[in-house]
């Protein structure tokens, strides 16, 4: 039989091109990129083989039967390891465990086992082939080489239906277009032997997976030319696989964003070129990446990482050049080990995110933040409390506790400040200061603030419109950034006021100085929309941030009040006690009723009074308390009759 080798020669040039921009391009030296190199290298072998053979049959009359016999067993060999190590390709990318992935290969290496034990028998029966007089002939299981193949490509799909949830969409649709691309190679070589179509399917698949799912590109930093978070989380995974140990340093610009409007974009991507070059040579190849625009991560040896956080710290310590400039970068050195610290990529993550948050309020102390047991016990418990504040949200169980806030002129509590509480059985109080930073960043915090918020209206329905003798007068309530940032705050607000039959003017809405940094327009929209429904404002936390007044001129506060931090200053520091006592008098000029919040001792609220601030709030007038307990202290305080709310 004369045959056709055309689409044999074309595919083998194709997988020839791709190894060589393999070779000459950067492979991250993952299991994923090994199994890929020994695909090509079968194809390719499978391909030329498959010629050799051919030319060698073609002209059977010069070349000796025995090389022509070794042409055709190489060729089967490499045949039935292609599609072998396609299936194995697609067990890696299917992400198994180590025992899924020795359960899913011990499978494959069943008919595996039977085609190769039958290539070793064919020379001597003629299995899959045999030569008379010269002449090659197909064996009576030459169609068992078809079923084979069909075999792996049926297992591929199975193992793509089976991890649908791992594998991504565009992987899959790859896996299902090649699968057909090359049954129908088989299907079409099956009844037109003399047309060889067996390396053009696996070129295809070569092809596609190279441009696809092994593009090397797609691992690269545009910027700074080293490998990307997706390289780094492909690098690190396969570590994690074959149990490796090492050390993970972070290090992060901090003043990334200020650089860029300072110097503008390109010349912060010629610094950030610069950064990765150093790394580059600090930690090699395949081993520093840009995780995000201000972090770069190098992956290094367990007994090397001090060495390289003191380098680190050396080169950091003098100047860097960006355009005429030449500053100090900032930075904070973060450092995690695998697995001590973590076994999983999502952990890893988790655990980056939390030292990032830890080191943002680390400012000005030690730049070199190392993983120990309490970090990542307090990682832990961060998780734990993500959880359980999901489940307080899903059953409404968040807690309203009332702060009570005295007012020095009529000597009696008059408002309530309202405060979210969290409690769990195993953990007990969760202190706000742990889980609004969670809500906040999760996005939660606005469903806190609208349980809040009916909470508060339910206590004044139910305990205070029915008796106006209690003093109180309003209620103030924190309001948050993403709060702020909903175009219908109004209606988000109102309604509820409505379906409890609340005044207004009992609401006072507490806004921080960061709410109006982050959407001032937006933010004045809402005051004008829910000042004109008779909603008042306070600006909480004031002196603690860096424009104060001007928030005041441009927002229409009704309140201020004056952070803790600042009280205490104000009674242990003489300087700040100058600065205060101004800031109070100019409250006073404007008119703008002061609530001094941090007050604990008979002394200190002595001093407020003779200052002439307005309200008092904190411990020596009252805790934070549930809703019957602050019923019961302030009727004490206050005096009012028990008999309400009949």
């Amino acid at each position: 039989m004369q045959y056709n080798y055309s689409f044999e020669a074309a595919s083998l040039l194709f997988m020839l091109l791709i190894f060589v921009h393999f070779m000459v391009v950067w492979q991250f030296p993952t299991e994923k990129t090994r199994v890929f190199r020994a695909l090509l290298i079968v194809c390719i072998g499978e391909s030329a083989f498959n010629i050799l053979s051919s030319i060698g049959l073609a002209n059977a009359g010069v070349v000796p039967q025995i090389v022509n016999e070794i042409l055709a067993f190489v060729f089967f060999s490499f045949e039935g390891l292609s599609s072998l190590m396609i299936y194995k390709y697609m067990v890696v990318i299917s992400e198994l465990d180590q025992r899924q992935k020795k359960r899913a290969v011990s499978a494959a290496m069943i008919p595996a086992a039977f085609f190769f034990i039958f290539l070793l028998l064919t020379p001597f029966i003629g299995f899959y082939y045999y030569f008379q007089d010269g002449v090659y002939h197909q064996g009576r299981g030459a169609n068992f080489g078809y079923f084979y193949i069909m075999l792996f490509f049926a297992l591929n799909l199975v193992m793509s239906i089976a991890r649908r949830k791992i594998i991504n969409v565009r992987e899959k649709y790859i896996i299902y277009f090649y699968t057909a691309a090359a049954l129908i190679a088989i299907w079409v070589q099956y009844y037109h032997r003399e047309i060889l179509l067996t390396s053009l399917g696996n070129s295809v698949i070569v092809i596609m997976i190279y441009l696809s799912m092994q593009n090397p590109n797609d691992y690269l930093d545009t910027v700074t030319g080293i490998g990307n978070e997706a390289a780094l989380e492909l690098q690190l995974k396969d570590e994690l696989m074959r149990d490796q140990e090492g050390t993970i340093i972070i290090i992060r610009i901090r003043q990334y964003q200020q650089m860029g409007m300072l110097f503008g974009a390109e010349n912060c991507n010629m610094l950030m070129a610069e950064l990765g070059q150093y790394f580059f040579h600090l930690g090699g190849k395949f081993h520093v990446f840009r995780s995000d625009a201000d972090t770069f991560v190098v992956m290094t040896d367990k007994d090397r990482y001090q060495e390289m956080v003191k380098s680190v710290e050396g080169r950091f310590s003098e100047e860097w050049k960006i355009e005429e400039n030449h500053i100090l970068l900032d930075h904070t050195v973060m450092i995690m080990h695998y697995p001590k610290d973590f076994t999983t990529i999502p952990e890893f993550f988790g655990i980056k995110s939390y030292l990032l948050s830890v080191a943002s309020g680390n400012v000005g102390k030690e730049p070199v933040i190392e993983t120990d047991e309490q970090m990542i016990e307090g990682y832990y418990r961060q998780n734990q409390i993500e959880m359980i504040l999901e489940c307080a949200l899903r059953e409404r169980s968040i807690q309203v506790y009332y702060q009570p806030i005295y007012s020095l002129k009529e000597k009696r509590i008059v408002s309530l400040e309202a405060l979210a509480r969290l409690f769990d059985g195993e953990l007990g109080y969760i202190p706000p200061a742990e889980f609004i930073p969670i809500a906040e960043k999760n996005g939660d915090i606005i469903r806190i603030g609208e349980i809040v918020l009916e909470e508060c209206c339910k206590f004044l329905s139910k305990h205070v419109l029915s008796n106006m003798s209690l003093g109180i007068r309003s209620i103030q309530i924190n309001i948050s950034v993403a709060q702020c940032m909903q175009q219908n705050l109004k209606e988000a607000i109102l309604p509820i006021l409505q379906k409890y039959h609340i005044p207004t003017s009992m609401i006072v809405l507490e806004l921080t100085e960061s709410t109006a940094i982050n959407a001032p327009a937006l933010m004045e929209h809402h005051m004008k929309e829910l000042g004109d429904a008779g909603i008042s404002f306070a600006m909480d936390d004031y002196g603690t941030g860096n424009a104060n007044c001007s928030y005041l001129m441009r927002f229409p506060f009704q309140e201020v009040k004056m952070d803790r931090d600042m009280t205490l200053a104000y009674f242990n520091n003489e300087t700040a006690r100058i600065v205060i006592e101004n800031e109070i008098r100019t409250m006073q000029k404007l008119g703008i009723p002061m609530v001094v919040e941090g007050v604990e001792k008979l002394e200190q609220s002595e001093e407020m009074e003779r200052l002439g601030v307005e309200y008092i709030q904190g411990y020596y007038y009252g805790k934070p308390l549930p809703e019957m307990e602050c019923l019961r202290y302030i009727r004490n305080f206050n005096s009012a009759p028990e008999d309400y709310g009949r």
